[in-house]
C-alpha cells in the first residue's frame, strides 16, 4: 500500500495541510518550519495501526493531545488526520481513505475523545 494523500487539521504547527503524494517526496525547509512535525503525522498513523499500539498509546507517546494540537487552534480545537491509500501500483487501483478526529475533554480528567473514525473504499 502507498499513501497518496495526507490531510491534517490542527496538527502541531499546522492549522491545515492537504498534501498530495507521489512516488517520491522531498521535504526541505529551514529549522523549525515543521518538517519533523509533518513526518510525525505519518508515524502517528503507523502507531495507531501497529500491533500493540492504538489511539491512546499513539497520543501518549507524544505527550498528550495538548502537545499535538496546534497552538493557533483556540476556537476549533479538534485535531483531524486523513490519509488516502492506494492498494496497487496501477493508477486505477482501489483507493482507501482513513480519517480520524480527536478532541480533549473540557473538564475532569481531560481524556482524549474520539470524535469520528471513518474508513472509505473508493473504486476507480
Amino acid at each position: 500500500m502507498q499513501i497518496t494523500r495526507l490531510k491534517l487539521k490542527n496538527w502541531r504547527n499546522f492549522t491545515q495541510v492537504d498534501l498530495a503524494l507521489k512516488d517520491r517526496l522531498f521535504i526541505t525547509g529551514p529549522n523549525a518550519s515543521g518538517k519533523s512535525n509533518l513526518l510525525d503525522a505519518f508515524r502517528f498513523v503507523r502507531d495507531i495501526a501497529k500491533t500493540g499500539g492504538g489511539l491512546q498509546e499513539a497520543v501518549a507517546l507524544r505527550g498528550g493531545l495538548t502537545k499535538i494540537r496546534c497552538l493557533a487552534a483556540r476556537n476549533k480545537p479538534n485535531v483531524e488526520i486523513e490519509v488516502e491509500l492506494k492498494e496497487g501500483p496501477n493508477p486505477d487501483s482501489t483507493l482507501w481513505r482513513y480519517g480520524i478526529g480527536l478532541r480533549q475533554e473540557s473538564r475532569g480528567m481531560r481524556r482524549v475523545m474520539l470524535i469520528f473514525e471513518k474508513v472509505w473504499k473508493m473504486v476507480l
